[in-house]
């Protein structure tokens, strides 16, 4: 009764000292964060939420208890959770209660401190760190994955969520966002097919293009983590490392900024603007050509990493 009132019931206006936040936190999550595609970022937050603040109004979330929270937040793992992870947690406590004033729900809505931003991170794999990488994937859809991540640079929700039909072979074009979808502030940009991923492509069976057993893959987190292991890389190393890389090797290379930002799905190519720019015979070319090389220099370390294994 409770969930099917969290999700469908009618809540009106309500002070914040009679309002439970769990049902705040219930309601968001089964009102709009389940559908998001941030769902399991959001759902792990507001637990913490709802651990911490057990049985408090929405009146009690002050900034000392907030401050608090944080604490308790860094303190739940060995090595501790980082300042930019307590601050995504804090911000998901901030939408569901945000969410709860705006649809009406409650009367005020609590100041939510702001914390600092965690360390940005600053690492980037070698072409022998990459070989490894390559070397460790020994699935179809861990080698697609792969081939996705280092030829578009996207976004690992992004690379999990591209179909076959997305692909524009005549015009050599991935588009990554799916039909349908609303873009974000985290933009899904058009493409340009580089030469070593049209292969990947062209061959690749109708649906998913990361798939396993012909069916869509919701997390591409245990594959990560053996890989890493596997590539003997260190244990904090995450799947969005190849986004960094390959943006680090565009400007080692002298690619004009506008065409990385175009590919990361940044302001210069986004919106109308990259609507007509994608069907120019030389759009984001200088990064294809860019990505083609590093590939280049990889296949050559792979068949080095392959021949050190063997002996």
């Amino acid at each position: 009764m409770w969930e099917w009132f969290a999700k469908y019931g009618r809540v009106g206006k309500q002070e914040a000292h009679d309002t439970a936040l769990e049902l705040v936190l219930v309601r968001y999550y089964q009102q709009h964060a389940e559908a998001s595609a941030s769902a399991e970022m959001a759902r792990i937050a507001l637990a913490y939420w709802s651990d911490f603040f057990c049985g408090a109004t929405v009146a009690e979330v002050t900034p000392a208890r907030q401050r608090e929270f944080a604490e308790w937040l860094k303190a739940k793992r060995k090595p501790p959770l980082s300042d930019g992870y307590v601050k995504r947690v804090l911000t998901v406590g901030k939408s569901a209660l945000n969410r709860a004033y705006r649809e009406g729900e409650i009367d005020t809505v609590p100041f939510i401190i702001p914390w600092q931003d965690g360390e940005a991170r600053e690492q980037t794999l070698s072409v022998e760190e990459s070989a490894a990488l390559w070397g460790a994937a020994e699935s179809p859809h861990e080698r697609m994955y792969l081939a996705l991540a280092y030829g578009t640079l996207a976004r690992p929700e992004a690379i999990l969520g591209m179909h076959r039909s997305f692909a524009d072979l005549d015009r050599r074009l991935l588009i990554q966002n799916p039909p349908g979808r609303r873009q974000t502030k985290k933009y899904r940009p058009t493409v340009p097919i580089c030469d070593f991923l049209l292969p990947w492509i062209e061959q690749a069976s109708d649906g998913p293009l990361v798939q396993w057993r012909g069916r869509e893959i919701a997390s591409f987190k245990t594959a990560w983590r053996k890989m890493r292991t596997a590539a003997g890389l260190p244990p904090g190393t995450v799947p969005k490392v190849i986004r960094h890389t390959m943006a680090t090797h565009l400007r080692a290379s002298g690619v004009p900024e506008a065409e990385i930002q175009g590919f990361l799905g940044h302001k210069a190519y986004s919106g109308k603007t990259e609507v007509y720019a994608r069907y120019r015979p030389d759009y984001l070319g200088q990064a294809a050509a860019a990505i083609d090389g590093y590939m280049t220099a990889l296949r050559v370390s792979c068949v080095l990493e392959s021949k050190k294994t063997t002996h």
